[in-house]
């Protein structure tokens, strides 16, 4: 089940915060939370004191095990612990879900393939649920990003690093640009490209896309923020 913790944040107008944000998430039973990811709410409150925003990032594990979904999130300034992130990731997944699950988990989940990924930032796993409900692979969906970026030169100098996947619609995925910032921000710009462009690199087997974006994916972590960072 879903699990909360209380914490003491500071506002940027100096006051002290008290907030419950969530140690872990389960969507299956408490769709709400789903509901506040996809909304961009989620750990997102209210300074009583200013009326200021204040926007929480912090590691949670999310599971819904009706869409096989198993996510690890952490605060997109944690990248440089990717590839502990990543073993932690599998080790949960194998002792919950996997080899080492009880019988009854192997038993209620054989043959079923599940979506484990490692994501930075609320928006990394916000675009998992946004492209999973519209049937988007994750590799050809960073690799498209990645072309976008390669070939939009305005976005470079706009100090963009990175897509994120907003919407899909009928013929066309619109994502946001976001900025290089102390705090990575999303600009109200939107990117979008014809469905049949992802539809295209999606044919192209996933040993192609790697080698045409070298360290786009290493083990459970899928992002064209590897490909346009530097390593952490």
């Amino acid at each position: 089940m879903s699990q909360t913790a209380t914490h003491q944040v500071q506002c940027t107008c100096g006051a002290t915060v008290s907030v419950f944000c969530a140690d872990s998430i389960n969507a299956e039973r408490h769709p709400h939370m789903r509901d506040a990811i996809l909304g961009r709410t989620l750990h997102v409150f209210r300074c009583e004191a200013c009326q200021g925003s204040i926007a929480i990032e912090k590691s949670f594990i999310y599971v819904d095990l009706e869409r096989r979904q198993l996510y690890s999130v952490h605060p997109p300034a944690a990248r440089a612990e990717e590839r502990v992130h990543g073993q932690e990731l599998v080790q949960v997944f194998e002792r919950t879900l996997g080899e080492g699950a009880g019988a009854a988990a192997r038993a209620m989940f054989d043959g079923s393939s599940f979506h484990v990924r490692l994501c930075y930032g609320g928006e990394e796993l916000r675009e998992k649920l946004v492209a999973h409900d519209a049937g988007l692979r994750d590799l050809p969906l960073e690799a498209l990003k990645a072309e976008i970026m390669a070939g939009t030169p305005a976005l470079r100098e706009a100090n963009v690093i990175a897509l994120r996947l907003d919407r899909v619609d009928e013929h066309e995925l619109v994502f946001l640009a976001e900025q290089a910032t102390e705090a990575p921000a999303l600009l109200d710009r939107a990117v979008t490209a014809p469905r049949a462009r992802y539809d295209a690199l999606a044919a192209v087997p996933w040993q192609e896309l790697i080698e045409r974006f070298p360290g786009i994916a290493s083990g459970p972590h899928v992002s064209m923020l590897r490909w346009t960072l530097p390593p952490p």
